[in-house]
């Protein structure tokens, strides 16, 4: 693998024989791992996510837009993906033999690399209701609406805030719902290895008692017919087995730590990945 055209991590990247690494010459800041790379184009004005704004919207109005968006994903957005991104999902049994322990819902984690990555959590959950924290840049742009309907909740940038941002997701667990990280935080299309993660998605893990459904993002080359559709690679999604809190560990920040660790080393092994250039809290040392 030249490296030429790749991030300097990538020289201290190893995959497992016959996996595909896309060549596509994108830079990113190897200094700062979680960087917003992907700008927002700004076509409306920002909300203001103070105490009184609806991180989750009760009106008729969302709940129209949610019944849409999510019959759209069914019937247009399942076909289109296939052709766009020749998605291919991976290793679904994992969730569907382990019905009983997600009765009171579950917490799933996937690196964050392409811009349907959300379909495809959605894909390998059977397209049931879905939350997750966005950017709350995101709802200035084009895709705010979608994002909304899709279970976006805005993280805000102010403590009165955030007691409202947990207590929407504190709804989310009591209707037991799913909830979903992109633990990297940012996205970076077609990027191969495995970033560090923030705490954020471990944390609720712990505060809600969920299991964590590890799943990462693999890539094949554009063969045959889908090379009509796009020159992007494909994309395969694989779900790996759940992991569940170690709670003989001594405190609350060790079983966090833990959770966080062997969700890193989950996904790393899921993506095809022998020696991955980054450790799950590269950040913090």
């Amino acid at each position: 693998m030249s490296n030429l055209s790749q991030p300097e991590e990538y020289s201290r990247l190893v995959v497992e024989e016959g996996r595909y690494v896309p060549q596509r010459g994108d830079v990113y800041d190897s200094k700062n791992p979680h960087a917003h790379v992907n700008g927002v184009n700004f076509t409306k004005e920002m909300p203001t996510f103070d105490a009184d704004y609806p991180y989750i919207d009760h009106s008729f109005k969302q709940k129209f837009w949610v019944f849409l968006y999510y019959a759209r994903a069914w019937f247009i957005i399942r076909p289109l993906h296939f052709l766009v991104y020749g998605f291919r999902g991976r290793g679904y049994e994992n969730i569907r033999k382990n019905k009983e322990i997600f009765k009171n819902g579950g917490l799933t984690v996937c690196n964050h690399v392409y811009r349907w990555d959300v379909a495809g959590v959605m894909d390998a959950l059977g397209w049931c209701r879905l939350w997750f924290p966005i950017w709350r840049e995101q709802l200035a742009g084009p895709d705010g609406r979608h994002m909304r309907a899709m279970g976006g909740i805005p993280v805000p940038d102010s403590v009165s805030a955030l007691r409202k941002f947990y207590a929407a997701f504190d709804e989310v667990h009591q209707r037991k719902e799913w909830i979903h990280f992109f633990a990297e935080e940012a996205r970076w299309d077609y990027y191969t290895p495995i970033r560090p993660f923030k705490k954020g998605a471990f944390v609720f893990a712990l505060r809600y008692d969920l299991p964590i459904v590890p799943m990462a993002v693999s890539y094949r080359e554009r063969t045959g017919f889908l090379k009509l559709f796009g020159k992007d690679p494909c994309i395969t999604l694989n779900v790996g087995e759940p992991i569940l809190a170690n709670k003989d560990l001594k405190d609350k920040n060790a079983i966090i730590d833990d959770l966080r660790k062997r969700t890193h080393e989950a996904m790393v092994k899921l993506a095809g990945i022998k020696e991955n250039p980054w450790t799950y809290n590269e950040t913090e040392k």
